[in-house]
């Protein structure tokens, strides 16, 4: 027996060297742009990265004098979204075609690291002629990739559109016209939050993984869809006197999509509504709907919000000319809230915003601008996180960027 062990160690390393001289070599591209920008907002913003990333306006918030603190300009300048992707291919494994691809930016992991390599998609995909399967870090299923706004700014329609990429595997089955997408997905850099703050530890510990579901239809110059998404959360939390306390808490989202591109025209409608939608950039969250410290239990509500958003473009030749336009509603929890609440936008009823730009392109120099206004109506929520007496604020930001693709 022990001859049987030492025989197979060192056959190992054999099997293993025979199998790298199976290696074939890939063919080996690379893509992407450098994009620079400059920035100027009327007002103050929920914002991240120096100010490129922009949600919506913050509320008005006066001092002693009267003058509210928010309203007031600022500008900026930027080369950190400049990308660089690179993909290897042409090569048949199980009888799939095979492809790696691996693109990041340089806006960085956190605020507090702009200007650094930030790894935005890294997979492996297979592709059989009926059906595919991807492993790695891609968008989200509710980003769908022939639907994500190409707009300007760096926040891509967010919170009317979903904005998040994370681990996942995903398996997708072709049926003639109609394309099914299973995904099963993990929280990275876009997480939840809860009573330990943004983590991505509360679905990891709920242990399901977020899960997806999608119907994609595809005729002549009509793409449509429609799809569904559930992910659990676990939180735990301590009571005065040492108890923990813990809760499932499920959360559905769905949505529908269509885009219409014929000719020189480029369409496009979503809808989604959600629970906890807060690791997508938008609104909602979660709220303690019940607490009994006495017997170490706690329940949790989810906040939900509903949004639509369009986009229209036409192209002149070389000139592109298009709008944004979206809208965003809080529609509070099921349950009235009888603790902390741990969400986006609590005081927020709505989010619109109307966007519309141009591109030149020139062979690989593109020349864009484009003209962001956002409004946000703040209030008082009541019980039920519905926000009432509400005020607008607004910010109209003014983008320019040169473009160079390769």
């Amino acid at each position: 027996m022990r001859f049987k062990f030492i025989l197979i160690a060192l056959l190992i390393p054999v099997f293993i060297w025979a199998q790298e001289g199976e290696k074939e070599k890939a063919k080996i591209s690379l893509s992407g742009f450098v994009k620079a920008d400059y920035i100027f907002d009327s007002r103050q913003n929920i914002e991240g990265r120096e100010g490129f990333y922009i949600a919506y306006p913050k509320p008005k918030v006066y001092d002693a004098n009267g003058i509210d603190i928010n309203n007031h300009p600022s500008s900026n300048q930027y080369g950190m979204t400049s990308r660089l992707g690179f993909k290897a291919d042409g090569i048949t494994v199980l009888n799939a075609k095979s492809m790696a691809y691996i693109e990041g930016d340089f806006t960085g992991p956190s605020n507090a690291h702009n200007n650094t390599l930030r790894l935005r998609h890294a997979y492996i995909k297979l592709d059989w002629k009926s059906n595919s399967l991807l492993v790695g870090q891609y968008w989200h299923p509710n980003d769908v990739p022939e639907m994500i706004p190409k707009i300007l700014s760096l926040n891509t329609g967010a919170p009317m559109h979903s904005f998040s990429r994370g681990p996942q595997i995903r398996f997708t089955q072709n049926m003639g016209p109609i394309k099914w997408i299973a995904v099963a997905y993990a929280q990275r850099d876009f997480t939840s939050t809860g009573p330990q703050g943004v983590s991505s530890k509360y679905l990891r510990e709920g242990i399901v993984p977020d899960l997806s579901l999608q119907a994609h239809w595809t005729h002549k110059s009509v793409f449509a869809g429609v799809g569904v998404n559930y992910k659990r959360l676990h939180f735990r939390s301590m009571t005065l006197d040492n108890q923990l306390m813990t809760d499932d808490v499920p959360a559905l989202s769905a949505l529908a999509f269509i885009k219409v591109k014929h000719k020189k025209w480029d369409i496009r409608l979503q809808g989604v509504w959600g629970e906890n939608l807060y690791d997508h950039l938008m609104l909602g969250g979660t709220a303690i709907a019940s607490v009994d410290s006495l017997n170490a239990q706690i329940e949790y509500s989810n906040i939900s919000a509903v949004s639509a958003w369009s986009t229209i473009y036409y192209t002149f030749g070389k000139l592109k000319v298009g709008v944004f336009g979206g809208i965003a509603k809080n529609q509070g929890c099921a349950e009235e809230i009888a603790g902390s609440v741990y969400a986006r936008g609590t005081d927020i009823d709505y989010v619109y915003r109307v966007s519309p730009q141009w591109y030149y392109t020139v062979k690989n120099l593109t020349i864009a601008n484009e003209w962001e206004y956002t409004v946000a109506a703040y209030g008082t929520p009541d019980s039920y996180g519905k926000v009432n007496d509400t005020y607008e604020v607004g910010n109209l930001r003014f983008t320019l960027s040169l473009i160079y693709a390769f």
